[in-house]
């Protein structure tokens, strides 16, 4: 599959580390509701430009936005770990032991040119996804529209799990548009025709200007007629937009944005929405005495999170011992775990006697050898910046060992991704559960799949049991939640035992937003909505927006 193992775990990168500061510099402007404009504030990134292509598809950076052109079969409920909504597709059925895949479609969806959205779209994409078929690939055979409303997928096995990636990565691009392109994949796109909302009105890298249509098959926005899409500026800067309503909402917060940016007015409104992914130190279990699961569970047990939880104050929560989010992942998650992640000191130094390490001068010390430990942290992610010498405080205040801090830039920090005794970095992928520990499959470990990016970044070989309960889970229909649970509590037992991570915050995406010009944004607190109002991604923020109204 072409890039999948990439693509898959950077898209829960981003996920899982929500909140890193907004800090490119940029004006803002806005406050325009009076005409029906809706003004989003987004990352531009270290160049401070928006980036002109919509091509997400293909690789490299999209435009802001991109959700409201493009959209995916399905979408992850918010509320429920895992469980696919319909959205360009009414449902999917399994059959062939589940091997076979056949989606219908949506009837009566046009792409914003208007043409109609058929299955030879779908088909399409996907066959350019999932790339060359075969009795050793991904898929037996090319994907193939039966009909003009129905694709079938043919696996080389059994695989209910792929809908969910497909669903958080990968949207349904215009065959018509894409199909005459000489390389899809480095296609620059930058007039995007999609299937969402969304109609590009105007460009420039500093401002990007949508028209929502009129005939869009999701039905016509309450009071939205336009989205203007601005660089964030600084934390204070963007916190100060909103709070004026001179921006109406924006991905994101800072550290201390419950108390900061709540403070600034009754009409502010902040929410952390949990995506299933966990973030945390990943443990390198090739470097000793790292490869020593005892010593990884005294490095995990010996630190209280929730100290850091309120220093940084973005209302994220501690996941489990096994790094799944208690909330979304409720009944899935044994008895024996159900709980965040809470110290056990006096267990951590039993942990490292039995194994017959000793501190010393600040070092764990065995058999006379000394063992230095140093903890990387992206300077590009600042609640990692936060919370990592916290964690070192700790690791010093109750076990007596020294960890250096290492902060480094965003691309060493990439570039030596394996070469790094313990690192801060996404722990759990977010999605379902199966997600949350595809990573850490034995296939993940080859050379080929390493090069591919797919992750496992501490090399974590998990024991045969856990990595067969892993296999198996491809082959259970997602409804069979019993059997599910019972393949998910062998994979877990194996995470609490062997501790090759410390999961300290469940993943997901802060919001930003103020009531001053528009209302109807999603909430964690309305039971009756599963979608979160996030700017990034897919599917979120078209329904976000086409449900609001003004104030």
């Amino acid at each position: 599959m072409k890039d999948f193992g990439r693509r898959n775990f950077l898209g829960a990168i981003i996920a899982g580390s929500a909140l890193t500061m907004v800090g490119c510099k940029g004006a803002v402007a806005g406050g325009q509701a009076g005409d029906g404009i809706l003004t989003l504030g987004a990352d531009a990134g270290a160049s401070n430009q928006f980036p002109e292509n919509f091509n997400a598809n293909g690789g490299g950076d999209g435009g802001p936005g991109i959700g409201f052109f493009y959209e995916t079969l399905f979408r992850v409920s918010t509320r429920n770990g895992g469980k696919l909504e319909p959205h360009l597709a009414e449902k999917v059925v399994y059959s062939n032991a589940g091997a076979t895949a056949t989606y219908t479609l949506r009837k009566g969806v046009t792409w914003s040119d208007g043409k109609p959205f058929t299955a030879d779209d779908v088909a399409f994409t996907y066959n350019f996804v999932f790339g060359k078929p075969g009795p050793n690939e991904f898929i037996k055979e090319e994907v193939k529209a039966l009909d003009a409303h129905t694709v079938e997928v043919n696996y080389t096995g059994p695989n209910y799990q792929q809908d969910t990636n497909m669903s958080m990565y990968y949207p349904v691009y215009p065959k018509h548009i894409y199909g005459q392109q000489a390389d899809y994949g480095k296609y620059v796109d930058k007039k995007p025709v999609g299937t969402g909302p969304g109609v590009l009105k105007s460009f420039s890298g500093q401002q990007v200007q949508i028209t929502l249509r009129e005939d869009y098959w999701g039905g016509k926005a309450k009071g939205v007629k336009e989205v203007h899409i601005i660089p964030t500026g600084t934390v204070g800067n963007i916190q100060s937009s909103i709070s004026s309503g001179k921006v109406d909402w924006a991905d994101g917060g800072g550290a201390g944005v419950l108390t900061q940016f709540l403070g600034m007015g009754k009409d502010n409104h902040y929410e952390y929405f949990p995506d299933g992914s966990s973030r945390g130190v990943l443990f390198g279990c090739n470097y000793a005495p790292l490869n020593d699961p005892a010593v990884r569970r005294a490095l995990r047990d010996s630190v209280d999170l929730s100290a850091a939880t309120k220093a940084v104050g973005i209302g994220y929560t501690v996941p489990s011992v096994t790094g799944l989010n208690l909330d979304l992942y409720n009944g899935a998650v044994p008895a024996e775990y159900a709980k965040p992640l809470e110290p056990a000191v006096d267990k951590a130094k039993a942990d490292l006697a039995a194994a017959g390490f000793t501190v010393e001068g600040g070092n764990l010390t065995k058999d006379g050898k000394a063992y230095p430990l140093r903890l990387f942290v992206n300077l590009g992610q600042a609640t990692d910046i936060v919370v990592a010498p916290m964690i070192i405080d700790q690791w010093k205040k109750n076990l007596g060992i020294d960890v250096k801090y290492m902060p480094t830039p965003d691309t060493v920090f990439q570039a030596k991704i394996h070469d790094y005794e313990m690192m801060v970095w996404t722990t759990n992928l977010n999605g379902s559960a199966y997600n949350a520990y595809q990573g850490y499959s034995w296939s993940n470990m080859s050379d080929k799949a390493q090069k591919n990016g797919a992750g496992n970044q501490g090399l974590w070989k998990m024991p045969k049991d856990a990595n067969d309960a892993l296999i198996q889970l491809s082959s259970v229909p997602m409804d069979q939640t019993e059997q599910i649970n019972k393949l998910l509590k062998v994979i877990q037992t194996a995470v609490a035992t062997e501790a090759p991570y410390m999961a300290y915050m469940s993943g997901g995406s802060g919001e930003m937003w103020t009531t001053k010009n528009w209302k109807g944004f999603p909430s964690m607190k309305d039971d009756a909505v599963n979608y979160r109002s996030s700017i990034g991604g897919y599917n979120n923020v078209s329904l976000t927006t086409i449900n609001l109204s003004k104030a």
